[in-house]
């Protein structure tokens, strides 16, 4: 998925271990698991831009997100065209 990822946003993306912690501006693409909403929080708050994928999305969830900070939070199974446009939202953001 990365190298989709790159060449549909035109960009080196890094991934987990390469570069961490995640800096203010930097775009954190993460799972529910990975990132529970309180993690979110903290680095929506350090300026963080957050996009969350779940495995099972829910509306409850999705809002704790919102309200954490998290710029988007989408289903797992999304396509590779929606998760692009939500980077480069976060991107535009910056």
């Amino acid at each position: 998925m990365l190298t989709r990822l790159d060449r549909a946003l035109g960009m080196d993306l890094s991934h987990d271990g390469q570069r961490q912690p995640p800096a203010p501006d930097d775009i954190v693409v993460s799972t529910t698991t990975e990132c529970p909403a309180d993690r979110a929080a903290e680095l929506a708050a350090a300026g963080v831009h957050v996009i969350v994928l779940s495995a099972i999305p829910r509306e409850d969830e999705r809002d704790r997100y919102r309200q954490a900070g998290a710029e988007a939070y989408l289903p797992m199974s999304t396509d590779v065209t929606q998760l692009v446009d939500a980077i480069r939202h976060a991107r535009t953001a910056v």
